[in-house]
This record gives C-alpha cells, structure tokens and sequence, in this order.
C-alpha cells in the first residue's frame, strides 16, 4: 500500500509530484481505490487489454445487464453496441454537425461578450463552457436542445450521487432523467416517421438477435449524455484557462488559427480531462510485470501517462510544438477508444475559433483561484470570471 497517494484526489501540483514519484519506480501500486498503474506503458497496455479489464468507477458486477454503461460491458456485447453509438457520434456524423457547432460556438462567445460590456465581466464557465457541449450533445443525439439545461444539471446531479451508496444504475440513481428519456423512447415508438437518432437506433437494432429493452436504451442515452458534458466541458475550460494565463500564447493562436489543434490536443495532455479510469480485470494477467488477478479492482493513471518522462520531454510544461501532438492517452486508445473523440475535439475548436475572432485580450479576474472539480476523476474549471477586450471591429 502506498504512503496515502489516493488517485481519486483532487488535481494539484503536490498530486502530480507524487504521481511523478510512482512512475520513477515503475511498479503497480495498490490503493484503496485498487491497484494503481502510473506509467504511459501501463496504462496503454491495460487499455488495449479489453479481454482483461472492463468497468467503471462503481462495481457493476451485481447490476442487472441492462443497467450497465457502455464502458462496463465487456466484449462481444460491447462491440455492436459500440457500433450503434458510432453511428451518431463517430466522425462522419460529427463533420456533418459542423456548421450547427459552429454556429452555437459564436452565439455562446457572442453573449459572454454581450455579458462582459454590461457588467464589466464574465463568467466563462457558465456562459461558454457548460452550455456549448449540452447543446452539441443534444443536438447529436437527436434529443430536444431546448432542454439542453436540464441535462447538464441531471448529469452535474448524478455525478455527484456517484459512488454514494451501494451500486445502482442510471435509471435508479435519477429516476427523474430516467423518466424523461423513456419518454423520448415512447414518443419515437409511436411515431410514424424515425427520426434519425441514437434512440431510433437503438429501437431498431437487435444485439445476439434480441432487441435492447427500453432500460437498456435508458442506460446507453444517459451515459452518452453524461459523458458528452463532463469531459467536453472540461477540455473548453482548461483551454480557456491556459490561454487567459499565457497572453503570449493567445496572441499566438490570433495571430495563426492552425495552431488551433496543437492548443487542444496539448490541453488533453497536459490538462487531462479525465485523470484517471477504473477497471475491474476480467481474467489473470500482468502490467509491468506486476500480477493482477481476476476480480482485482486497478485504476488506470490517465493523467500520469500523459505527463510520463519516458514519453515526454518535459512533460509537465505546456508546449504546442511537440512532434506527434495526438500521442497522448486522454481519450483512451485500443478498441474501446473513446467514442466521441472526434466531437470533442471539434466542439474545442469551433470554441477556440470563435473566440479568437471575438476576443482581442483576456484575462482572468484578479485573485482568481481556480476551484477544484467536484467530479473525482475529473479535472476542469467550474468558474473562469474573465474580462474581455473585443476586436475592435465588434466595438466596445
């Protein structure tokens, strides 16, 4: 057992000390919260594995099929269910939600600005980061974007119920987002046209031959949601963050929109969204060298293989010049990579795109400390009060 490292802690400098400290030797370490990998090599192996580890953060073993997220099915259930949500988020379907990204982006920087003139500043968080992805991921998934609102409180509100109490599925744990979705569902089965959605889709595949039950389409919606506005929302606001406390860096990104890319895939390194993964391992095996056994819980260092020396060069700086910008592991990699990779990184750019051509400085307000994410595996801002200073062709 290690000297109280927690990897479910809160992000912080003294936290990345230690996880540096844990890669140096290498080792598979245990936890409370299971056994622990730290290093690029690890981490990248044990997520390759899909026939050696599956789950999430709660225990699913006692959850009946239909409750388990996509995350916890192993395979060869998760494949074609996978390949279901592909359909709706995967990159040809997100090259065709372009323009209805970009368009929210600019309305969304359009009300900061608009917030800015009249009060003198602006949360960035509340008016950019949270809504953009609730939006995007309504929007995509085929379901009313005026209540757009209501999923990100549900899924803010069931993030926080996570872990809490024994084991339960989504539909459980909020029966309230539950209810709303099977109401979709019933709304699309008495239909006379299919719209094309995720819930359409679902209906309308059969998995071994059976049809999905309308839990389990629960289930897979609600995940989708959750996942489409926790992750993204934290990728907008660490760029925002970056950018606010490195001027130069901003002027740069002005000044040459193709550094846009870099910006986003050097935040998902350096500033991972999701810091850690958890997983149950399926059969016996072994990561670095270090037995794991069936039933053992172990805890993926998403954050520390970002940030490994080995892979790195000075890793815990913030650079956009780095060879291979994509060879990072925040979206997972193997054949259970995460799904809406493509829609993220589009929603980080369109943001960044339309905030470069709104905004000529930034910077955030004076004593800004940053608060720490509420959501334990997570790292991103939940408040960014900002001042803006438009381009001049917007006026004052």
């Amino acid at each position: 057992m290690t000297d109280g490292f927690d990897p479910y802690a809160p992000s912080s400098d003294e936290r990345y000390a230690a996880m540096a400290r844990l890669r140096s030797t290498g080792d598979v370490v245990e936890t409370p919260a299971g056994y622990y990998i730290a290093t690029a090599a690890g981490v990248e192996a044990g997520l390759r594995a899909v026939e050696h580890f599956v789950g999430s953060f709660i225990d699913t073993s006692a959850l009946p099929e239909d409750d388990i997220p996509i995350s916890a099915i192993p395979e060869p259930r998760h494949g074609p269910i996978r390949r279901v949500i592909n359909t709706v988020v995967a990159g040809h379907r997100t090259a065709a939600a372009e323009p209805f990204i970009r368009d929210q982006a600019t309305r969304l920087v359009d009300r900061a600005l608009a917030t800015n003139r009249d009060a003198g500043a602006v949360d960035l968080v509340a008016t950019i980061v949270d809504p953009l992805p609730s939006l995007v991921i309504g929007y995509m998934l085929g379901v009313p974007v005026d209540d757009t609102d209501r999923f990100r409180r549900w899924s803010d509100e069931l993030l926080h119920a996570q872990g809490s109490g024994p084991p339960r599925g989504l539909f459980d744990t909020h029966p309230e987002f539950g209810s709303y979705i099977q109401g979709l569902i019933d709304d699309r089965r008495a239909s006379t046209s299919d719209p094309d959605d995720v819930i359409t889709r679902f209906l309308h595949s059969e998995i071994d031959g059976v049809q999905l039950s309308d839990r389990a389409i629960c289930t897979q919606t609600m995940n989708l949601i959750i996942a489409g506005n926790e992750t993204t929302r934290n990728l907008l606001g660490n760029c925002l963050h970056t950018l606010a406390t490195d001027p130069r860096l901003y002027t740069q990104l002005r000044e040459d929109r193709a550094l846009a890319p870099l910006v986003v895939e050097e935040s998902l390194r350096h500033d991972s969204p999701i810091q850690v993964l958890a997983r149950a391992v399926l059969a016996d095996t072994a990561i670095e060298g270090s037995p794991l056994r069936e039933g053992h819980r172990v805890v993926f260092g998403v954050a520390s293989a970002n940030r490994d020396e080995c892979r790195y060069n000075d890793p815990a700086a913030f650079r956009i010049d780095r060879p291979r910008p994509r060879d990072h592991l925040a979206f997972g990699t193997g054949p259970h990579v995460c799904p809406g990779a493509a829609l993220a990184r589009l929603e980080g750019l369109a943001m960044l795109d339309a905030f470069c051509d709104r905004v000529a400085s930034f910077e955030l307000g004076e004593g800004f400390t940053p608060v720490p994410n509420p959501v334990f595996w997570a790292l991103g801002q939940r408040f960014l009060p900002a001042v803006l200073i438009p381009t001049a062709r917007l006026g004052p």
